[in-house]
């Protein structure tokens, strides 16, 4: 296994200056966002790959990846299962930098609409986009996350089902778990099995806020609830050797950490993780 860091995590720094941080760590890859609004150096920019100038930003990361040793592990991109043209986009774009994959998200479930009914809709949804990713040569992954039909790793098995996981595959990621869908990790990527083909790195902890209400705080990757040994133990188990990829949320989502900066949360959970591979 190999560390990356997926940069929804390095806003505050320009395409250049997040490969140069990542392999200057010790990390082999990176994970670059696509149509994030308001990047932090100015403001106003699209970061890391704008849509608004591909053939420029996708240059860019490609060769920052290329200058700074780092492998382009994939996409973090927005947008869910049916959201069709946006995905078409997104799987244009990884070909353009040379990703392998791209997210689309399982549908947010809010309960306004059945289960069962969305359940049926994303599966033909993911049959459609095994279509895509086939014709593009590129693998659509579902994030484990909390607020969504894939909120576990059972879940996530259930919708993939019958899905060639060459092409519509599963990203693990234990952090989402603890605010939802949390299992027991090797049991859960038993459950993936070969659907496993990629791994997100945060954590958290529950904490009461003010009022006495339990809530979800971020924390570092050696201060949270997950054991990353037991974790990581897991992964090997089922034999996954693909990349772990950085996404530590402290200090706040898609802004410029706040009590914290970017080079310290990489640098912490560099200095914890890299000893467990």
């Amino acid at each position: 296994m190999k560390l990356g860091v997926y940069s929804l995590i390095t806003p505050d720094y320009t395409i250049e200056e997040s490969a140069e941080l990542v392999a200057e760590i010790g990390y082999e890859g990176i994970e670059w966002t696509v149509d994030y609004e308001n990047a932090v150096w100015d403001g106003k920019s699209k970061w890391h790959i704008s849509s608004d100038d591909l053939e420029e930003t996708t240059r860019r990361a490609r060769e920052a990846a290329e200058q700074n040793g780092l492998t382009i592990v994939g996409l973090g991109t927005r947008g869910d299962c049916f959201d069709k043209e946006r995905i078409a986009l997104n799987m244009k774009v990884a070909n353009l930098v040379g990703a392998p994959a791209v997210r689309v998200m399982a549908p947010h479930y809010d309960g306004s609409v059945h289960f069962d009914e969305l359940f049926s809709r994303a599966r033909d949804a993911y049959a459609e986009i095994e279509d895509m990713a086939r014709e593009s040569g590129v693998r659509a992954l579902i994030e484990l996350h909390h607020g969504l039909i894939s909120c576990s790793a059972s879940g996530t098995r259930r919708l993939l089902e019958g899905r060639d996981p060459e092409w519509v595959a599963a990203m693990y990621d234990p952090g989402n778990m603890v605010r939802e869908g949390m299992e027991n990790w090797k049991m859960g990527c038993e459950i993936l099995g070969p659907y496993l083909k990629h791994v997100h790195v945060k954590d958290a902890v529950w904490v009461r806020d003010a009022e006495g209400k339990w809530t979800v705080e971020s924390a570092g990757c050696d201060e949270g609830v997950i054991d990353w040994e037991k974790v990581i133990d897991a992964l090997r188990s089922v034999g996954y050797d693909g990349f772990l990829d950085l996404e530590d949320l402290r200090g706040g989502w898609a802004r410029k950490p706040v009590g914290i900066t970017t080079r310290e949360k990489l640098e912490q959970a560099y200095a914890h993780l890299s000893p467990l591979l």
